[in-house]
């Protein structure tokens, strides 16, 4: 099974194209900047929740998924229902445009990789300090990487 996991992962990672998965960061930039209470009325209209009230990563992911014609998880508002999207790409195959869930705290938080570095990966998401933005997290709290 284990052996099924991986040669998947790996097809995945290296025969995927990088047009479909660059898609959801391109589209994912178009919102950068988007406060969700000084743009709340244009962020509640196209998430379908208030983002002043709700934890809305998972909200934000599934816009950008529907956006780029993917399909979001059952239960996509909640960041840890991301760990079912798509396929498992093992984090030395990451690159811009998978998705990423790292361990926030108690919980967890998902967004679109960046870039990667040895020690950080950069995200943008939403829900990051109030608002759609690039922020860095540490490399050892990436609990998944999903193309």
């Amino acid at each position: 099974m284990k052996v099924m996991v991986f040669l998947t992962a790996a097809f995945v990672a290296l025969a995927s194209p990088d047009i479909s998965y660059a898609g959801m960061l391109n589209q994912a930039q178009k919102y950068a900047g988007l406060h969700e209470v000084k743009h709340n009325r244009k962020l509640r209209t196209v998430l379908g929740v208030n983002p002043a009230r709700t934890p809305w990563c998972g909200h934000f992911m599934g816009l950008i998924a529907r956006l780029t014609g993917r399909t979001p998880p059952e239960g996509y508002g909640i960041a840890r229902s991301w760990l079912r999207f798509g396929a498992p790409v093992r984090l030395a195959y990451a690159r811009p445009g998978d998705v990423v869930v790292v361990r926030a705290g108690r919980g967890y938080h998902v967004g679109i990789l960046a870039k990667m570095s040895q020690t950080r990966a950069q995200l943008i998401g939403g829900n990051q300090s109030g608002r759609v933005q690039f922020s860095y997290f540490s490399r050892g709290r990436v609990v998944a990487v999903r193309r």
